[in-house]
């Protein structure tokens, strides 16, 4: 690993342990071991280094979103958006990508917030585009809402990393299966399985 990639793992680590308000210079040098002159020799601030961690997070996700397109089927919309949203964060394991995001989004400053946040609507504005004709019962408010709420359920409830808690039958909240499932039965009012 280079300096610059031993900072941003331990940048991203922080974030996903502590969240944004954990991150220092000092920190950063201190879970990286080197010295925390580096973090600024390499990034200048903690908000550059904050960018190339939403860059490094958001591409791929971004990517993979690129493939919904109008004319999908409903199935095939839910699998291409919310399986990308389990990527694994890119340095810190156990960690996922969302959630380095969602924190630099809420609670993040600056160049790196706007990035990340304006990427998202964008790509939000896209998703209902292809799933609005495939729930022409949900109005656009209403489809906007129950799509925020599926994201909050892939997100999950804090603390993130300790993983989502389990069903009654063993699989985990955030299971892909289950995942899809909830979301399928939140955009056309049947049940999850």
């Amino acid at each position: 690993m280079t300096t610059s990639d031993r900072l941003l793992a331990a940048a991203e680590r922080i974030l996903v342990e502590r969240g944004v308000t954990g991150l220092s210079v000092r920190k950063v040098g201190d879970v990286a071991g080197v010295n925390p002159t580096l973090v600024t020799y390499h990034f200048k601030t903690i908000e550059n280094l904050l960018g190339e961690l939403a860059t490094r997070n958001l591409d791929p996700i971004l990517s993979d979103w690129a493939s919904i397109v109008p004319g999908m089927t409903l199935d095939e919309v839910l699998r291409a958006w919310l399986l990308p949203m389990q990527r694994p964060a890119c340095f810190t394991e156990g960690g996922r990508a969302l959630v380095v995001l969602d924190e630099i989004a809420a609670h993040g400053e600056g160049a790196p917030r706007r990035q990340v946040i304006e990427a998202m609507e964008q790509f939000s504005s896209r998703l209902r585009e292809a799933v609005q004709p495939l729930c022409p019962h949900l109005d656009a408010e209403i489809l906007r809402a129950r799509l925020r709420f599926i994201s909050g359920a892939v997100l999950g409830p804090p603390p993130r990393l300790q993983g989502a808690p389990n069903l009654p039958d063993g699989r985990a909240l955030d299971d892909p299966q289950f995942l899809l499932g909830f979301a399928h039965a939140a955009l056309t009012g049947g049940t999850a399985s």
